[in-house]
């Protein structure tokens, strides 16, 4: 696989090698509006992926620099830099390297305080059986989460208390500091490290809580499984994850659905599959067997003439399609025994078989 760090940063921002600086920066301010963290926090990766762009920027934006990595790539940055580029993995690090880890706004715009965190995501497993993929069913879960604290309703306050403006960041949540690299003086930009990006600090914590606005707390669940599911399925629980900081809203459970493995039957989509051993006399004759199904039991005609390797159908008994409808079937491969020792009066009946039939393989 290609490192990262050999990207081109042409391809990064979107531009032909032979682009005009006017094209450059239409592109690049194009692209940083659309994968900027304050727009794309939806996307895990938009912090990297906008630190990615801006470094291109700051590179091509740049004629000296340009010319320098039109001939050498980034290579040429190592004699300005004094880095060693092997212990890095992304131009994301290199960014981080010579910017540091905040980064401020390209647009001028003043960001705003942070908001309360929502709550973390959760996951977790339930077992079902090929039946109740059949049926559907609903299980009861135990989770042991953190949840609003009863004593402050998630606000971290003593009640009768208010929070106090950050002295730190004045009330903006935000710390800058200037710095000077290569590429020039570039204003770097971060969380108040006192308030957390919030902007306001609680002096009297609650006393349940200790300020974190959380509690720990056992909940019993109940998750509803649809019919029909396979076998990794997940099933997302809206606001039942861990509570959110500061009474933001909860985040989500993800509930994996593991089938267990059936005794005598393999699912393939809505179809269920097994095998039965007849004898050869049963083959030719035709029998009727008794076999079981998610719900009991059927009795299976087996035809007169039946070959080994045929597949008969029990239709309906199958599993239904995700959320529901028509359930399949159950296909029945058929496998004839050979006998390995016969009686002497087994060998005469059969020879007399096989002379009556001579001539008349097949029919």
């Amino acid at each position: 696989m290609k490192n990262d760090i050999d990207r081109d940063l042409y391809e990064i921002l979107g531009v032909d090698r032979s682009a005009s600086l006017s094209e450059i920066k239409s592109s690049y301010r194009d692209k940083a509006r659309r994968c900027h963290p304050d727009v794309s926090h939806h996307d895990p990766d938009s912090e990297r992926k906008f630190k990615e762009l801006t470094f291109a920027y700051e590179v091509l934006s740049d004629q000296d620099k340009r010319n320098s990595y039109d001939r050498w790539g980034l290579d040429s940055l190592r004699t300005g830099a004094g880095v060693d580029f092997d212990g890095f993995s992304s131009i994301s690090d290199l960014f981080d390297m010579f910017f540091g880890g905040g980064f401020a706004d390209p647009f001028g715009r003043r960001r705003q305080r942070s908001s309360p965190s929502r709550g973390r995501d959760m996951e977790t497993a339930v077992s079902i059986t090929l039946g109740e993929v059949a049926r559907g069913v609903d299980k009861d879960i135990e989770m042991r989460k953190k949840v609003t604290c009863d004593g402050c309703d998630g606000t971290g306050l003593l009640p009768g208390t208010h929070t106090s403006r950050c002295g730190t960041c004045g009330g903006s949540g935000q710390v800058r500091s200037t710095q000077r690299s290569m590429f020039g003086t570039f204003i770097r930009a971060g969380a108040c490290p006192d308030c957390g990006g919030a902007g306001e600090v609680v002096r009297e914590p609650c006393r349940q809580c200790d300020g974190a606005g959380l509690a720990w707390r056992t909940e019993c669940l109940k998750v509803k499984v649809p019919p029909g599911v396979e076998d990794g399925d997940t099933i997302r629980l809206r606001g039942k994850g861990e509570g959110g900081a500061r009474g933001a809203r909860a985040g989500d459970l993800y509930v994996r659905i593991n089938v267990e493995p059936h005794d005598v039957f393999s699912r393939q989509g809505r179809n269920l599959h097994t095998t039965v051993t007849i004898g050869m006399a049963e083959a030719a004759l035709g029998t009727e067997l008794e076999l079981p199904s998610l719900d009991g039991g059927f009795k299976l005609k087996v035809p007169s003439g039946t070959q080994p390797g045929d597949v008969l159908k029990e239709k309906g008994n199958g599993v239904p399609p995700r959320y529901g409808g028509r359930r399949g079937d159950i296909l029945i491969s058929v496998d004839v025994s050979i006998p390995k020792k016969l009686s002497t009066r087994e060998k005469e009946l059969l020879s007399s078989f096989a002379a009556m039939r001579n001539g008349k393989a097949g029919e």
